[in-house]
């Protein structure tokens, strides 16, 4: 019995034995096939979750759509931590929608707002049910530090932005970007190439231009849905030659293409390789064409227009400007036509100093043209002018570049100035109570005494038409007609018209002539004034009354019994010829002088009236008071005669 009890006890020993290594051998292999326990959840985080999405809809339209390839809730909170994001935000009408990718964002669904740190790229305007257009460049932004406002449709960021549009590109510092208003706003340091346009057109992206528009400014606003950009508180709009610097300026747009710009302290401008155009004033409007070229500019307030050309200078001013411009076919850029200045106009024109030749050792005059309203036209080409006119009444100065040369100063109803090739006048044109005020050079210092300045020369006419050396640009001939009066000094002088040459100081007066000053009246139908000989000529019909100043007929009286000299003489010919300020005088062809009842007729009569003597010459006729026969009675003093 007892051998028994051992043997089973042996028995049970080794078969608990052999149950306690198979189960811990099935133990070990369980151990072994079973999968690996999941990562604990970091303590911050609720949950982590792969290909997560989100989405927002209003009455059966899809408003926003969120996917990600990780997704990471913040333990207690709404907000999800992101990676390789795509967020889609539809238009209203559901058509297109915006694109956001960024490799990280933080969403905080409660806020509905999105942000990422990182970079993020922005795609505008892509199809929703469509492939992408093909050849179609979508405009792209690029930037980082960027939140996205869900309920307000609103991106933003601080940080420098980069776009890409259809036809152009840009960049800024900070930007706000509304989809549902289809509204941007660059805030700072803009820089556009091309016209921004956030949804494109459908014949897709053109190729840059090397005269492509070129925007900068403190800032942009940009409204898609009314065409217009804001810029503020500075501007930069340039396009080639041509631009225009402000402060605010409002660009307002025609199918994505530039159409006016509205500018507050504007200057433009518009350069070519021989001539500049530069304008400006306190508010200032540029259109243009479909061809991107300027059609037209208009300025209020101190505005100003300045011309620069190998000839010369010309600028005007005024309260308003109005300029013009066309557009040649296939030019890349528009050539100025018109240019009209009103309210208290100003055209001044300073020519160029031309090389000194044989024939042209002269400097060109100043010419200022003032006036209420003044036009300018310009020839083909746009860099010279072709007439400048004023359409109220006008004032034109000619002011010497040089010694020697006159100052006149020209008023009348209407004015007018045709130029020829190289900005050079041609013609000048008045009428309507047309009035020159000339001003001889200043005589030179006789010794150390200056002598006093001559008298300046007035005229009066209906008319007036003025004529230009083509070479020296001097103006050479002046003809005032209809009601003519003129003034020097002392001499004054009435007809029916005038001719001046001004290179050799000669007036011609024709028509009914009167000449007058304090000691004789001459009357002709024409006569010639030789300013510089102090010659006076008359022709036809000639009558004259001369008669001494008081002192000197006082000292002469008792040499001249024929004639004293305190009395008038008058005289008769067809013939006048006087010299010395009317002292030496020749009368021809059927001359007579009387006085009182004293007389002489003859062919010809020379009197001097310094010399106190008459000579007369050729069928003489000899008439005194006190003597009934004629030609016999004794010859005064100083008196000669031949017959």
């Amino acid at each position: 019995m007892k051998k028994t009890r051992v043997a089973l006890l042996v028995l049970l020993v080794i078969a608990i034995a052999v149950v306690a290594g198979g189960y811990r051998a099935t133990q070990k292999r369980n151990r072994r096939l079973a999968p690996a326990k999941p990562a604990p959840i970091p303590a911050e985080l609720d949950s982590i979750a792969n290909n997560w999405s989100w989405s927002q809809t209003s009455k059966n339209r899809a408003v926003v759509e969120a996917r990600a390839q990780d997704f990471r809730q913040i333990k207690d909170s709404s907000r999800f931590e992101l990676g390789q994001v795509e967020l889609k935000i539809f238009s209203k009408t559901g058509e297109t929608y915006d694109l956001v990718r960024s490799r990280q964002a933080e969403f905080d669904q409660s806020a509905e707002r999105l942000y990422s740190e990182g970079d993020v790229t922005i795609v505008l305007g892509l199809p929703a049910a469509a492939p992408r257009a093909p050849g179609r460049r979508y405009v792209e932004i690029r930037t980082s530090g960027l939140t996205y406002e869900n309920k307000a449709g609103v991106a933003r960021t601080e940080r420098p932005v980069y776009f890409q549009f259809e036809n152009g590109e840009g960049r800024s510092t900070g930007a706000v970007y509304d989809s549902a208003r289809r509204y941007l706003w660059m805030k700072s340091d803009v820089d556009v190439t091309g016209v921004p346009s956030l949804y494109g057109s459908e014949s897709g992206p053109q190729d840059l231009p090397s005269a492509a528009l070129h925007i900068r400014a403190g800032e942009l606003h940009y409204y898609e849905a009314e065409q217009k950009v804001e810029l503020m508180p500075w501007s930069w709009i340039e396009r080639g030659g041509q631009g225009v610097k402000a402060g605010v300026a409002v660009i307002y747009l025609e199918e994505g293409a530039l159409k006016r710009v509205d500018a507050q302290q504007g200057q433009g401008w518009n350069i070519s390789p021989d001539r500049e155009v530069r304008f400006g004033g306190d508010q200032l409007a540029v259109s243009f064409t479909p061809q991107q070229t300027v059609a037209g500019a208009s300025g209020t307030g101190h505005v100003q227009v300045v011309s620069r050309s190998p000839t010369g200078i010309t600028t005007a001013t005024g309260g308003r400007m109005f300029l013009e411009f066309v557009s040649p076919p296939e030019a890349a850029e528009s050539e100025l036509s018109v240019a009209s200045v009103q309210e208290k106009a100003r055209v001044e024109n300073v020519p160029a100093a031309s090389p000194p030749s044989a024939s042209n050792q002269s400097r060109p005059q100043t010419r200022i043209l003032t006036s209420e309203v003044i036009r300018l036209s310009m020839m083909p080409g746009g860099r010279e002018v072709r007439s400048v006119e004023t359409l109220a009444p006008g004032r034109l100065d000619f002011l010497p570049s040089q010694a020697g040369q006159w100052k006149r100063t020209l008023t009348a109803d209407r004015l007018s100035l045709q130029y020829l090739p190289g900005n050079r006048p041609e013609t000048l044109r008045a009428a309507g109570r047309v009035h020159v005020e000339s001003e001889p050079p200043a005589e030179p210092l006789a010794g150390k005494v200056r002598i006093s300045p001559p008298s300046p020369r007035l005229t009066w006419s209906d008319d007036l038409q003025g004529f230009f050396d083509p070479q020296s640009g001097q103006m050479r001939e002046l003809r005032q007609g209809s009601n003519f009066r003129f003034e020097e000094g002392p001499r004054r002088a009435q007809a029916g018209g005038a001719r001046f040459d001004l290179l050799n100081d000669r007036i011609y007066l024709d028509t009914a002539v009167r000449v007058w000053d304090e000691s004789s009246l001459t009357t002709a139908d024409s006569m010639t004034l030789d300013q510089k000989a102090d010659r006076l000529l008359a022709e036809g019909k000639v009558t004259s009354t001369h008669r001494e100043k008081p002192a000197a007929a006082q000292q002469g009286a008792a040499q001249e019994a024929l004639f004293p000299s305190d009395r008038p003489m008058q005289a008769t010919a067809h013939h006048l010829d006087s010299e010395k300020h009317n002292r030496l005088l020749h009368y021809s062809g059927g001359a007579r002088l009387w006085q009182e009842g004293n007389s002489v007729q003859a062919e010809q009569i020379d009197l001097d009236r310094e010399a106190k003597t008459l000579a007369a010459r050729v069928g003489v006729i000899t008439v005194l008071a006190d003597q009934e026969e004629t030609g016999t009675a004794p010859k005064p003093p100083g008196a000669k005669g031949a017959g």
